[in-house]
Parts: C-alpha cells; sequence; structure tokens
C-alpha cells in the first residue's frame, strides 16, 4: 500500500448551509422531522464533522445524498463496492447507437429510392 496524498476533510457544516441555503430550507420544520431542538439543528452548520447517523438522518429528512456528496470529493480512483448506476446509461446508450446507425441507413436507402423515381 503506497502512502495516500493528504486530503482536506471537507467541512459538512457548510456543505449543510451551502445546501439549505441553496434549497431554502426550512431550519425548524427540519428539526420537527428529525425530532430535535430547533437550536440544536440550526448548529450544525457550524460543525465541521457530523456523525454517520445524524448525516443519514439529514439525508433522508431532506431527500438529499449527502453521503455522494462527500464521496464526489475523493480523488475518481478510489475503490468502492457501490454499484456503477453509470452501466444501464452506457447500455441504453449502446442501444440508441445501434437504433441510430439503423435509422442513418433506412434514411440514405428512402433517398436513394427518391432519386431513381
Amino acid at each position: 500500500m503506497r502512502v495516500p496524498k493528504k486530503i482536506e476533510f471537507p467541512h459538512l457544516g457548510r456543505m449543510l448551509g451551502a445546501f439549505y441555503k441553496a434549497q431554502h430550507v426550512n431550519k425548524a420544520a427540519l428539526a420537527r422531522v428529525l425530532q430535535k431542538a430547533r437550536p440544536t439543528v440550526h448548529k450544525y452548520h457550524k460543525r465541521s464533522t457530523l456523525q454517520c447517523k445524524l448525516l443519514w438522518d439529514i439525508s433522508v429528512a431532506l431527500q438529499h445524498n449527502f453521503f455522494a456528496d462527500l464521496a464526489a470529493q475523493l480523488p475518481k480512483d478510489y475503490t468502492t463496492h457501490a454499484p456503477d448506476s453509470t452501466t444501464p446509461l452506457q447500455e441504453r446508450i449502446a442501444i440508441l447507437e445501434e437504433e441510430n446507425k439503423l435509422l442513418a441507413s433506412k434514411l440514405e436507402e428512402l433517398r436513394a429510392a427518391v432519386r431513381k423515381s
């Protein structure tokens, strides 16, 4: 195993604060959903770290994957056991490309037939 380069840990509170602002999150409503006191939820954006369970609960409450936001900040060459969500898209692209080729050849046949008549 090689020595990894130093990667700065993201400030989770700032990440939450930016999301709250962009999405106009009502912190009082969030506090009710999380069953926490409003001042407690309000202080989350000042904290640099949060427990996984808390971040999970906030993600579920806001229907936003903050873990994916964190993962996106790691180098792309890091390994993961997460399923590759792009595979179905790549398969769909391949199917559409084949269909496009078929339609292009049919179009050429049609153009040739129109020119002959």
